[in-house]
């Protein structure tokens, strides 16, 4: 008598939890499948101005989740420079 009512409650916290979406492999599935590699761009009169902007273009674009490194720069004909940024990123913004 005592095991199967453990038995029904053990099933009926399993049932819930499923249905709340509290699975133990909900959350770490959710988060690997939100992420994606994402990337932006930035001008300035200096490299580092450039790196600056792009940076803040991606996090104003994008939830960032990992660090961010400069993907491609180059000095423009005018003397500006021009740089792309990427990380790993989450939702948009």
């Amino acid at each position: 008598m005592i095991a199967r009512r453990v038995f029904r409650l053990t099933a009926a916290t399993a049932l819930a939890a499923s249905l709340t979406g509290l699975g133990i492999g909900t959350a770490s599935a959710a988060a690997a499948a939100s992420s994606f590699p994402c990337s932006d761009s930035g001008t300035g009169s200096t490299l580092g101005i450039a790196v600056n902007n792009a940076e803040q273009n991606l996090r104003g674009d994008y939830t960032v989740l990992s660090g961010i490194s400069v993907s491609y720069d180059t000095q423009e004909p005018d003397g500006s420079w021009y740089a792309v940024v990427s990380a790993r990123c989450g939702n948009p913004r």
